[in-house]
């Protein structure tokens, strides 16, 4: 069994066959369900239930599979729910014996009292019911079928020709149909080797996020939280979402310590997390929790990108989050100097050197940037924005402002937009 296409020399039709297919399996595996292609006479079908039974049975042959697979005929596509209640899509490739295994995959969250019922039914010991737990965790929660069943009919529809291939669907919910039955087979003991394994999967992801969030990498977070969401989370409390909130705030609280890591200044931190929290408390289901971790990580890419001084000294840290902080004050140099107790020479060449401008013009650059979504997002009069933005000299502050932009505040102002804004390079806002 092997989870990607044989590598051979390819006519046009069948590298068209191999792009699709491939499309379909990281469109699939994106949604954390699994894709296997398995050649003719494969012995290992071990992977296609995680090992599930070979797990939780003895001397577990899994003869019954193969023999199901071998019987599916060319041109058709088989959905089939197992007696687990997971759910498989097979269908064997045109002109080949090569079979695409899809799943397994659940369509309703396995929730407490199915999977009792479950067990109940199976007559699974209660030291197995742990392994069984461990498995649906593991498992991918579509709760979308019809979005997935229409993947594989436009993956037919290409691959076979519409109308010329068949559909079916099989409920197996008698062990004896598809798998003999086993129930006096069950292994005398077992380990929660498939609850690790979901726990480290869980790790494994938050782990990846934090690293993309740290580097901006907002496309790739983003695809990281789609695979989280698909996950299910383990119930600690009687109350669902009550769990899923709980989890949301250590969410929050990893990347707010991934920031500040990151040389974001905590005052931008602490104010990026509480806009969290109060989203936390505000969200009625599991699905908007799955949301509010999008925006918690979409927020802190950009809240890092704009704001990361991992680069700098703790001079000049220091420096650049007290100016955006409070552009009204007195920045000067002496100022400055005076503030952090060094010499003005030697911090007006630290700064210079590790900016690449000096400390005035960075002032003036930060005083125009503030002025400038004033002037776009407010009805404020120019003397009131200038003094915000700690000029309040009205001719001075226009004279640097069209230095800066190359046109008068009014200009600017009655050329831009809320929505869009021609002067100025896109910048992610935490909001």
């Amino acid at each position: 069994m092997q989870d990607t296409l044989p590598k051979k020399d390819l006519s046009e039709k069948d590298l068209i066959q191999k792009t699709l297919l491939s499309f379909v399996q990281n469109l699939l595996e994106n949604n954390r369900i699994p894709v296997h292609f398995i050649p003719p006479f494969c012995e290992d079908l071990t992977q296609i239930d995680y090992g599930l039974r070979g797990t939780i049975l003895q001397n577990y042959k899994s003869e019954s599979i193969r023999l199901f697979l071998n019987a599916l005929k060319p041109n058709t596509i088989c959905h089939l729910k197992d007696t687990f209640q997971c759910s498989y899509s097979i269908l064997r490739l045109p002109g080949s014996d090569m079979l695409m295994v899809s799943g397994p995959v659940l369509f309703e969250e396995m929730r407490s009292s199915r999977l009792n019922d479950i067990a109940t039914k199976l007559q699974l010991p209660q030291e197995l019911y742990t392994i069984l737990q461990g498995y649906y965790l593991r498992l991918a929660s579509f709760n979308t079928p019809a979005v997935y069943f229409s993947i594989f009919l436009t993956l037919g529809n290409y691959l076979f020709g519409e109308d010329q291939y068949e559909t079916i669907y099989q409920d197996l919910n008698d062990m004896d149909k598809w798998y003999e039955s086993y129930s006096s087979q069950y292994q005398s003991g077992g380990n929660s080797m498939m609850n690790i394994e979901m726990i480290e999967m869980r790790y494994a992801l938050e782990a990846q996020m934090l690293d993309a969030v740290y580097l901006g990498n907002e496309a790739k977070a983003m695809a990281l939280v789609s695979k989280l969401s698909s996950l299910t989370m383990p119930h600690r409390m009687p109350d669902e979402l009550r769990d899923y909130k709980d989890y949301t705030i250590a969410f929050n609280t990893l990347f707010r310590k991934k920031a500040e890591e990151a040389g974001v200044h905590p005052i931008h931190v602490d104010l990026c997390s509480n806009q969290h929290i109060q989203l936390i408390e505000q969200v009625t289901s599991k699905e908007q929790c799955h949301t509010v971790w999008s925006r918690i990580v979409l927020n802190y890419c950009r809240l890092i990108r704009k704001h990361t001084l991992k680069d700098y000294s703790m001079l000049t840290q220091k420096i650049i989050t007290y100016i955006n902080s409070d552009l009204t004050a007195d920045l000067s140099l002496k100022a400055m100097s005076d503030w952090l107790n060094v010499n003005a020479s030697y911090l007006s060449t630290l700064f210079k050197k590790e900016v690449g401008i000096p400390l005035t013009d960075f002032v003036n650059r930060q005083r125009v940037e503030q002025a400038k979504k004033l002037l776009i997002v407010t009805e404020l009069p120019m003397k009131l924005i200038a003094q915000q933005c700690g000029i309040p000299d009205i001719y001075y502050f226009s004279r640097l402002f069209k230095k800066r932009t190359g046109v008068t505040p009014k200009l600017y102002r009655e050329n831009a937009t809320r929505e869009h804004d021609p002067y100025q390079c896109n910048d992610a806002n935490v909001n």
